[in-house]
């Protein structure tokens, strides 16, 4: 399969038409699109980066502190939604690299930091999950459906709150819709601490929980607790199948019922020893899992057989990681992202026909990533982290080291604002 358009000689976008490439390699239809500058946008400005932003730039600026996640809307690709330190999800629609990026609504409720945010396939609801031990699952109008604002909440016609899943035993650390349960109503599935929930969304109610035992760990190894689920993936419906990276080094697949109803724990792989497991994404239309732990080891893993297969390790500790589509009907092929504290996003081909792939940032200070996403068509790619490196004197947004000064993302009360950027593929308007 093709690279995909996103990667082929990234683009990095400032919110300015103009492109420039920073690969050698010639367009071919074989390989990744091309790609522009990277744009800084969304979760605000940093009022001493300014140089970051075109004057025509269109973005609010806001304190919205780290972005720990960011997601493309699969029934709107304008639509992009990212999880903030400052306790709020944040909306943004996406006009294109002329265009630029804008606020389109903000989804305020939680009492802690958002880590993880999850758009249903379909229908127009946004889930969103908490260090507060909380998900909220929100309504999101479609771009030029929504109803009116009022001047006390200008997003207000754009987003509502329409249930909060409260009950978890931790922080929820994943998030991901599995499917219609019994009725048609959307089923989600949430990982907190050591347990996976299934939910019926409408009934508000859990179906299943799902509990583990932790793996075994060498005296003196540093973990945030045993066992806690650190990720969540689907493979969107191949088998079933959701994969967590764990605290303790271990993966822990789980399959479900046709109707997200039941589920049980059908394989614990060891394979991230001594590291703290971070993050997955199937590949392969769901035959290969991809595991990253903090340490920057990948492991692959065949899930028919439950097989690792091949192992790569990057230059610097890792936090997300995603598939990256190779042709417009989304289909997920067998490429792969990831991004870490030093601020670039490496691309590989699993299969290993294609030369690895490097995403860098405008700016020779770059800032840590903490998450990457790309779209349906693989045509663009989101990534974000830390605010810019604040001046001397200043209050900075803290490392990586964890949620409340404590954990694992290193979330603070008083953050600064980070940014999203986003790379096209040279030819996108």
């Amino acid at each position: 399969m093709g690279i995909p358009p996103s990667i082929e000689h990234g683009a990095n976008r400032v919110d300015a038409p103009s492109r420039a490439h920073y690969g050698t390699t010639q367009p071919s239809t074989r390989l990744l699109r091309d790609f522009s500058r990277p744009r800084f946008a969304l979760q605000g400005a940093h009022p001493d980066r300014s140089d970051l932003l075109p004057s025509t730039a269109s973005p609010r600026s806001v304190r919205a502190g780290r972005v720990f996640d960011v997601a493309f809307c699969p029934w709107d690709d304008k639509l992009i939604a990212s999880a903030g330190e400052d306790e709020a999800a944040r909306l943004w629609v996406d006009a294109g690299s002329g265009a630029g990026v804008s606020s389109y609504g903000v989804c305020r409720g939680h009492k802690d930091e958002v880590v993880r945010v999850s758009w249903h396939p379909t229908s127009k609801i946004l889930a969103t999950a908490s260090a507060d031990g909380s998900v909220g699952v929100w309504r999101v109008a479609q771009p030029g459906m929504e109803t009116s604002a009022s001047a006390h909440d200008p997003d207000g016609g754009t987003t509502a709150l329409v249930d909060k899943l409260e009950g978890h035993p931790d922080q929820v650390y994943g998030c991901i819709f599995v499917g219609d349960g019994e009725g048609g109503a959307p089923m989600l599935a949430t990982a907190a601490g050591t347990d996976l929930h299934l939910w019926d969304l409408e009934r508000a109610a859990v179906v299943t929980k799902v509990s583990h035992e932790p793996v075994t760990v060498e005296a003196g190894s540093e973990r945030w607790e045993p066992g806690f689920l650190f990720s969540l993936a689907s493979d969107g419906g191949a088998r079933n199948l959701l994969a967590s990276a764990c605290s303790d080094g271990a993966v822990r697949i789980f399959a479900h019922d046709s109707k997200a109803s039941s589920a049980e724990i059908v394989a614990t792989l060891p394979v991230h020893t001594g590291a703290l497991g971070c993050a997955t994404t199937f590949l392969s239309g769901g035959n290969v899992l991809a595991s990253m732990s903090t340490d920057g080891a990948v492991v692959f893993t065949d899930v028919r057989t439950m097989t690792p297969m091949t192992k790569v390790t990057s230059p610097c500790p890792t936090m997300g990681c995603c598939a990256v589509p190779s042709g417009d009907d989304g289909s997920i092929g067998s490429w792969f992202a990831m991004c870490g504290t030093d601020g670039i996003i490496r691309a590989i081909d699993m299969e290993g026909s294609s030369a690895p792939k490097v995403l860098t940032q405008p700016t020779d200070r770059p800032v840590p990533l903490l998450c990457v996403a790309a779209d349906h068509s693989g045509r663009r790619i989101a990534a974000a982290g830390k605010a810019p490196e604040a001046p001397q004197g200043t209050q900075g947004a803290g490392g990586l080291g964890g949620f409340g000064g404590v954990g694992m993302l290193g979330a603070k009360k008083t953050p600064s604002s980070a940014g999203i950027l986003l790379w096209d593929a040279a030819g996108r308007s």
